[in-house]
């Protein structure tokens, strides 16, 4: 394998070139390798494009450099090749995203880099930087990989660790991202319950022989199709920046149990029947004038189960949520302990849909949204779980956090920083991941300390369900978890070597702190004023919900009225749509 010194003593004979039409990703790529590679080494390699003579080795970035470098389609438009070229290396890309993908992927394998969360970096420091090369080709596990926690959508962190998230804040330059129009359960605004119940309930779901309010759709009435059609044609002209297009049921189970809807269900031996064959008809009708666009659709709750004959369009997703599930252990152990369960449910389903959808994405959850800062450490759960979507040809995984503005979840910066190295590479060693995070995170001593607790939380999960709904009274918590975790977060904001690492101590000893509280005796002296310092610096942190669309307010007044944060918030409710 060839030899190559990239630098020493602050020097280098290696220079920088991309051709000299390339795009704007391109060129950042390589104005990313150069600033690196000067962080690294302390030389500043020459960058300039093939429009200059060649004046001694270089690291050729993207196609068509000097004439010899190509863009090979094997590799998708996100994969990527570093190569021995000669005296030069080579990094190209599927794509333009491929070849800012590969400079990272570069400048991790040769100089240490890391971008663990927003602000935390690290880069190797080294007099000479010699490398042996080989051919290195990666290409992604998934084509659609979404870390949805807010603090995850900061651009720089998505483009350094491969995510392309819809609401990633990724520019051109960043390699732009795969853009979403109406995220999520888009039926009330395809057809507006608002603008139609009034004068055609017969829009709207039968229910027992009645048209009913805050229902789903009547996918058999040609007029929904109609109207439905002719407003994602608005949706996809206003927003000529989004490839797909959401056409999903809404969040409640009330389905239309018309005679019409029923015999369809009964044809497809599933509720999901009418709704493929109505998401079928609109990416039909669209596919001539808006040959690009993808549809989006759910299999979620009541529609989960396959059809039996409907198959989605090459032009469909279809999205299965594993909301019903436990996440203490994965998926295909809990299936096959409990054959008749959520997780078999699940499982089966996401079986039997390869045979019915070309695009199949999974929506996934990594957090308690009872409780925001309620521990949610299944880390290797989560991983087991990614390996078996691979496994069975899931094509996009969108794991959700916190998306509230404020972001702020138990340890959501690891979890996006685990996730995103799964979602690329399912193999990825979880344990020395976690370990890297926290070591460069917190410090070394205190990051040892930071690893105990995610351990301890991992460890109290066994044999215990973990929902995404649970308060702090959940069966696998105790007073003694919560003795020993806030023993060890003491411990490591005493070790910690800055001011940098304390704060991320503090903002995570936040979790600690909420299940004290919320685990405390009503008749606690002190317990009001504990509570309103705690709210203090959750304010300070920038957290905006610690309860999924809950304000603070709200939230303090439960802990401050009950044990457990039980006390119900009426009809209050923050509504924002997830785009």
């Amino acid at each position: 394998m060839p030899v190559y010194r990239i630098a020493s003593c602050g020097e280098s004979d290696f220079h920088i070139v991309n051709h000299q039409y390339s795009d704007e990703t391109v060129r950042y790529a390589a104005s990313e390798l150069q600033k690196y590679l000067l962080r690294s080494t302390g030389a500043v390699v020459p960058y300039f494009s093939d429009r200059c003579p060649m004046r001694g080795p270089e690291i050729r970035i993207g196609a068509g450099v000097r004439g010899e470098t190509e863009a090979e389609a094997s590799l998708g438009e996100e994969g990527f090749c570093i190569r021995a070229a000669g005296e030069h290396i080579t990094i190209t890309g599927g794509g333009s995203r491929g070849v800012l993908y590969g400079v990272y992927r570069f400048l991790e394998l040769f100089c240490g880099f890391q971008c663990f969360c927003a602000g935390v970096e690290t880069v190797r420091t080294c007099e000479t930087l010699e490398i042996t090369l080989e051919e290195i080709r990666e290409t992604p596990a998934f084509e659609f990989r979404d870390a949805y926690f807010r603090r995850a959508f900061d651009g720089d962190f998505c483009a350094k660790n491969r995510l392309n998230s819809s609401l990633a804040d990724l520019s051109v330059a960043k390699g732009g991202r795969m853009k979403w129009f109406n995220f999520h359960h888009s039926f009330r605004d395809l057809v507006p319950e608002n603008t139609y119940f009034d004068t055609h309930p017969e829009y709207f779901s039968e229910i027992d022989g009645k048209r009913v309010r805050n229902s789903q759709l009547c996918l058999t009435n040609p007029e929904v199709l109609r109207i439905a059609e002719r407003t994602l044609r608005e949706w996809i002209v206003k927003n000529p920046e989004c490839r797909v297009f959401s056409v999903a049921q809404n969040d409640n189970r009330n389905r239309c149990t018309c005679d019409a809807c029923m015999r369809v269900e009964a044809e497809e031996g599933s509720p999901s029947g009418p709704i493929i064959r109505f998401v079928n008809q609109l990416a039909d009708n669209i596919r001539t004038d808006h040959p690009g666009v993808i549809l989006h659709t759910f299999a979620y709750q009541y529609s989960l189960p396959a059809p039996k004959k409907a198959v989605a369009r090459d032009n469909v997703i279809v999205r299965l949520c594993s909301i019903s599930c436990r996440f203490d252990r994965p998926f295909e152990v809990s299936a096959a302990e409990n054959p008749s369960g959520e997780e078999a449910i699940f499982v089966n389903a996401l079986r039997d849909w390869r045979e019915h959808a070309s695009r199949l994405y999974v929506w996934d959850y990594a957090v308690n949204f009872r409780n925001y800062l309620q521990p949610f450490l299944h880390l290797h759960t989560l991983a087991e779980n990614i390996r078996f979507f691979r496994r069975i040809g899931i094509r996009g995984v969108l794991e959700q956090g916190n998306f509230a503005y404020g972001g702020g979840a138990a340890q959501d910066d690891l979890k996006s920083y685990l996730i995103s190295k799964l979602l690329w590479d399912p193999d990825t060693d979880v344990d020395a991941a976690i370990g890297r995070y926290c070591e460069s995170v917190y410090g070394a001593r205190a990051g040892a300390l930071i690893g105990e607790y995610i351990a301890l939380a991992e460890r109290a999960y066994e044999g215990h369900p973990l929902t995404i709904y649970q308060h702090p009274d959940a069966p696998w918590l105790s007073d003694d978890f919560v003795d020993r975790a806030e023993h060890l977060f003491r411990r490591a904001m005493t070790v910690a070597e800055n001011a940098r690492q304390r704060e991320a101590i503090e903002r995570e000893y936040l979790s600690v702190r909420f299940l004290r509280l919320s685990r405390m005796s009503l008749e606690t002296e002190g317990r009001e004023a504990l509570i309103d310092a705690f709210f203090r610096d959750v304010k300070r942190f920038g957290l905006t919900e610690i309860r999924e669309r809950t304000s603070l307010p709200v939230m303090r007044r439960s802990m401050t009225e009950s044990r457990f944060a039980k006390a119900k918030n009426g009809e209050y409710s923050l509504y924002y749509i997830m785009q």
